[in-house]
């Protein structure tokens, strides 16, 4: 039975910081909602630095350069939520990256090769 307890003690508090994460992006995402982008920019930037390992932190950092118009920053934030996804690859669908794909090329339209 103790060697039960490290375990659980274990899962409750991955469940606890899951629960700590979940409420911080969804404040960020309230936050830019609001149009309060520089609380939201803070709020990013809190995620990058408490949870390095998952992408919310560069996805909600994406989603407030994006509110400001800045599409290249907010390009080069889902460049790296996609960094994150592949560095964890037992953590993420292997589809999920394409999200962020479709993001970047939204943002970042192929220029006309006529130009060429």
């Amino acid at each position: 039975m103790p060697a039960r307890r490290p375990s659980l003690a274990s899962y409750f508090q991955e469940q606890d910081e899951r629960d700590e994460l979940t409420e911080a992006s969804n404040a960020v995402v309230d936050l830019v909602q609001a149009g309060n982008l520089d609380a939201a920019e803070q709020g990013a930037r809190d995620l990058l630095a408490r949870f390095p390992d998952v992408h919310d932190g560069y996805d909600r950092l994406g989603m407030v350069c994006e509110a400001r118009g800045d599409h290249r920053q907010a390009a080069d934030c889902y460049r790296k939520a996609i960094d994150v996804i592949r560095s964890h690859p037992d953590a993420y669908d292997p589809a999920f990256e394409a999200v962020y794909q479709q993001l970047i090329d939204r943002l970042e339209p192929k220029a006309d090769t006529a130009a060429d």
